[in-house]
């Protein structure tokens, strides 16, 4: 995405994590502050790297802007305005952006061997990969909630019928993408390719949800593909949770607010059944050690 490669290893150089005793307990240090330091210095290591930080920043709320705002938002669909279903759908758009910048950040501190000096400080594993997930989670929310203002301030989107609903989606939504960006990583041999990479997953992710064209001009085996790709339960999720209808049936007939759950339960499965995949994955493939070594 003609981004430069990053100085992985000066940006660690500064001494922004927290050192401890050596011995793996911190020295006094919380796991949260260390979590936390993680988390800021991948915020500053990004925003060095310009390209993609204009990919993860930016790019993602002016998708969000065009799809709810577009040739998408005529008319009606479930029972609603187009526009208002788009725009409940179009939040989720951050979680793909959420995949590129966990699994960039994880390939380059692997090639620059960051990982392997991190280890042998008093970091734990956990809050590693605990700031990684914190920090794109947090850029993440943040878009969402400009994206959610946008919506109910231009678009015309109701205060959402369930508000654990929601919740539960965009937490799902961020430990799948996350999980999946851990998982895939090891796979990735450098900083150039992990960026390519990126690019289907999102095309993936923006196609399972309708995004991109309407799910129903596919065959009937197309859709079910569709549905089982990792964005579309979280788009399906959020849209019962704010509409407070079952979106998947025909004519969305309105429902309670625990119908929202029994309806979303599949979707949850599916979620679930991701972020088991990206568990397996790191197990698998994962590899603190540069591939290039």
């Amino acid at each position: 995405m003609g981004t430069r490669r990053p100085r992985g290893a000066q940006a660690v150089a500064g001494g922004a994590v927290p050192r401890g005793r050596g011995d793996g307990k911190g020295g006094g240090v919380s796991w949260l502050s260390m979590t936390w330091a993680q988390a800021r210095l991948n915020q500053t290591v990004l925003l060095r790297q310009r390209g993609l930080a204009f990919s993860v920043l930016v790019l993602p709320l002016f998708l969000a802007f065009v799809y709810s705002s577009g040739p998408a938002a005529g008319g009606a669909v479930a029972g609603v305005p187009a526009g208002v279903f788009a725009a409940v759908g179009a939040m989720a758009v951050v979680f793909p952006f959420s995949y590129m910048t966990i699994a960039t950040g994880v390939v380059v501190r692997r090639e620059e061997r960051v990982y392997k000096r991190l280890r042998g400080t008093a970091l734990p594993t956990s809050a590693i990969f605990a700031g990684d997930v914190v920090h794109a989670t947090l850029v993440g929310a943040v878009q969402a909630a400009i994206i959610l203002v946008y919506a109910i301030a231009a678009v015309g989107v109701p205060a959402p019928a369930n508000v654990p609903l929601m919740l539960v989606a965009f937490v799902l939504g961020a430990a799948v993408f996350a999980a999946l960006a851990i998982g895939t990583a090891g796979l990735i041999p450098n900083y150039e390719v992990a960026q390519l990479v990126a690019l289907p997953v999102l095309f993936l992710s923006l196609l399972g949800t309708g995004m991109l064209f309407p799910l129903s001009v596919l065959p009937d085996w197309g859709q079910r593909v569709a549905e089982a790709l990792p964005l579309t339960p979280i788009v399906t999720m959020l849209r019962v949770a704010f509409l407070g209808r079952d979106v998947a049936q025909e004519g969305a007939p309105a429902i309670g607010f625990l119908e929202s759950f029994q309806v979303s339960a599949p979707g949850i499965g599916i979620a679930l059944l991701w972020i088991g995949v990206g568990f397996w994955s790191t197990r698998k493939y994962f590899r603190w050690d540069p591939r290039r070594a």
